[in-house]
């Protein structure tokens, strides 16, 4: 059937809709279905053999490329120059700052790099990734892989046969032929144990679009998966004429959060960015059959220009360090801007949620990122407009990474570090000498507090160490091996996860592998930056298994240290010192608490007070009975397994959280008391045992290993 009468159809099925500002509803989905990616994968056809995926810009196409002409030609620098611009806003220093910076959380080189997911059939690949306790996934447009941690691929598929059962629903007019998914973005949410995979569904021919969005049931690949299928015309339950693009994705301990721009299906003009709130409690359980969620859409920014491309942010470590919740951000597509815009939402698990701005002025003025040249051809990369590619908080900072473009710098990175709680950035860096585009980013917990970024800032590049041209390749990780074609724009984006065990960095992207003919071709390539501590207690040395976590549980003040300079890592936890531990891993120091006494041999003047009350108030001990706590007893291994799951889980899922029914240990049984706390802690990563089958559950636990269990726990 001709599109044209297709376009007749979504006309009659499509309502229009006026652009109001900032304008919210409720709706809700019951398409939805399990899925098995063990079993073998439906037989469905791959569609468009090498499909270009468009690029949808903000701004008319002829004002978009008169902005991506550099302002001058960037000629070759000498060896050994600085590459990092840095600008302390809380100071007012800026000076450039060498590769190897005071600070380093991350070793400078990977001690595990391996190819990832090849060619398919769709340019670019926007690759991306996530790292589980056991699981790689890595995703490309129209591709799925699972990788253990040694680069062993062990699932591929297509997003057509993941999303096989929603076709029906999502491309009832192309079917499987027509049927596309683009975008894909996948998170791990170390908070609560779950993978999330999101990307777009288009019916090529109604050109009909859907949120699409696949939950793991538990943090194993194997485990099982619940995929969703949201209508992404519709705000709440009305029908719009517009369709959804570079979908992104976001989570916090409450909500997880998809954006997109919406194009009008007839002209393809934008017509608004949209934000759609899917609450946690109800998407992490298997039983739920109806998803309500909250739309925002048609954002403004402080000049009244629309807010396009909202980053949500990912929530790392301390959940309930006192951030509101609902944390979202955006660059601005104003020449010579200086600002971003932060959105925090309001009443967010109402059916009237509302994004309160807040502009982040007084940055360095940026405009779009300039095409990129490379090695032996006059054809230019286009590393798209300036959109924030990659948004952290952790403990009450934001941290962001964007494309950007300066006069003297005019194809480059450029990261902000934001305190939420003042509302003011206190820290920017940017690449200089080169080009640099697509950051693959994310906060380790070995960062600490500091104001300062991680040290291992890895993007895609068309430039070496010394500023010359070379084929486009990824920083640090991996060369180009030949031209691209003329005219294609170089990705959209780049992956970047925090390891929820080791707490390194892994990155993910792309660079250019030999042509065939004159094509381009595109591949992808991971890497694994290990954590890197300097040490904190004379009594731990760098041979001791455990120095990392005691050393980050050092930086983010959860211990003091036994003694002066001193860490004691073979002493006991007793209880009074594990609800330090765990309140200090969840909150910090600053925090309220009733007064009045819960326990008996707990006063208020005992040195550990405050924090047995607040473990008492959160529901995470009743005491060792019904009016003791018991301060000074030791803690076993079992005990732990119970307050670390409660601390973690309780929030939002209560007691009532799926585990492994598989025993993992051999001394921990089916009947065990603590049987679901120690079984959840091993699905987490958490603990490894105290061996390869057995956990001694009865054992004390000590204080290195405590250090291990806050560090996967909670910082991680």
């Amino acid at each position: 059937m001709p599109r044209l009468l297709f376009h007749c159809l979504a006309l009659i099925s499509f309502a229009s809709a006026p652009a109001l500002p900032q304008s919210s509803a409720s709706g809700t989905s019951s398409t939805s279905s399990s899925y098995d990616p063990t079993r073998p994968p439906s037989a469905v056809p791959v569609n468009n053999p090498q499909f270009y995926i468009r690029f949808r810009q903000a701004l008319p196409a002829e004002e978009y490329a008169a902005r991506k002409v550099p302002p001058q030609q960037r000629q070759p620098i000498s060896t050994g120059l600085p590459r990092l611009e840095v600008r302390d806003l809380l100071s007012g220093a800026s000076g450039r700052s060498p590769d190897s910076l005071p600070l380093q959380p991350l070793t400078l080189t990977p001690t595990t790099t391996f190819e990832g997911l090849q060619q398919t059939s769709l340019t670019p690949p926007d690759p991306d990734m996530a790292a589980g306790p056991d699981d790689l996934i890595m995703v490309v447009n129209s591709s799925i892989a699972r990788y253990s941690r040694t680069g062993q691929q062990t699932n591929l598929q297509t997003l057509q046969q993941w999303f096989s059962d929603l076709i029906p629903t999502v491309c009832p007019f192309g079917g499987p032929q027509g049927c596309r998914f683009l975008d894909p973005t996948i998170r791990y949410d170390s908070l609560h144990g779950r993978f999330l995979i999101s990307c777009f569904s288009e019916d090529s021919l109604s050109l009909k679009t859907h949120f699409v969005l696949s939950v793991s049931n538990g943090t194993s690949f194997t485990g099982g998966w619940k995929n969703w299928a949201l209508e992404g015309s519709r705000n709440g339950t009305a029908q719009t004429a517009f369709e959804v693009d570079f979908p992104q994705l976001g989570y916090d301990a409450n909500a997880v959060y998809l954006t997109a721009n919406m194009f009008n299906v007839f002209s393809n003009i934008l017509q608004y960015a949209k934000i759609r709130i899917l609450k946690k409690s109800e998407l992490y359980n298997p039983a739920t059959t109806t998803l309500t969620f909250q739309d925002i859409w048609d954002l403004r920014n402080q000049d009244n220009t629309k807010a396009t491309s909202i980053q949500p942010t990912v929530l790392r470590g301390r959940p309930d360090t006192g951030v509101a919740p609902g944390i979202l951000v955006n660059a601005a597509d104003v020449q010579n801007a200086d600002y971003l815009t932060l959105w925090r939402i309001n009443d967010l698990l109402t059916p009237t949620p509302v994004a309160v701005r807040t502009t982040i002025s007084n940055l360095w003025r940026y405009d779009f990122p300039a095409l990129a040249a490379q090695k032996g051809t006059l054809w230019r990369l286009d590393p798209g407009d300036n959109r924030i590619l990659k948004a952290v908080v952790r403990n009450g900072i934001l941290y962001t990474a964007r494309n950007s473009g300066y006069p003297s710098d005019p194809t480059t990175v450029t990261y902000d570090r934001i305190s939420l709680s003042a509302d003011r950035a206190t820290l920017q860096a940017r690449h200089i000498a080169g080009t640099f585009f697509y950051p693959a980013f994310d906060v380790p917990a070995s960062q600490g507090p500091t104001n300062a970024f991680p040290n291992k800032l890895i993007t895609g590049t068309s430039t070496d160490p010394n500023g010359n041209l070379t084929f486009v390749g990824i920083s640090d990780v991996k060369a180009g091996e030949d031209v691209f074609e003329a005219g294609k724009r170089w990705g959209d984006y780049f992956g970047g996860a925090v390891d929820p065990v080791q707490g390194g960095l892994w990155v993910y992207g792309e660079y250019a592998k030999p042509r065939a003919g004159s094509a381009g071709r595109w591949g992808t390539w991971a890497s694994y930056f290990p954590v890197t501590t300097s040490p904190q207690f004379t009594d731990v040395p760098s041979t001791n298994p455990f120095y990392d976590p005691i050393n980050v549980i050092r930086l983010w003040s959860i211990t003091q240290g036994c003694s002066a300079n001193r860490f004691c890592p073979n002493d006991p936890v007793t209880r009074g010192q594990m609800a330090v531990f765990i309140v200090r891993a969840l909150l910090g120091d600053t925090f309220t608490f009733p007064q009045s006494p819960y326990f008996t041999d707990v006063p208020a003047n005992h040195p550990f007070f405050a924090h047995i009350q607040k473990l008492r108030e959160l529901g995470i001990t009743t005491g060792c009975t019904g009016t003791t706590y018991c301060p000074d007893n030791n803690v076993n291994r079992g005990e732990m397994a119970v307050f670390v799951i409660r601390a973690k889980l309780k929030p939002l899922l209560g007691e009532d959280f799926s585990f492994p029914s598989t025993a993992f240990f051999g001394d921990v049984a089916t009947g065990h008391p603590f049987f679901k706390f120690i079984q959840k802690l091993r699905e987490l990563g958490v603990t490894g045992g105290c061996s390869a089958t057995t956990y001694c559950p009865e054992a004390n636990i000590t204080r290195e290993q405590m250090a291990a269990f806050l560090t996967r726990g909670f910082l991680n």
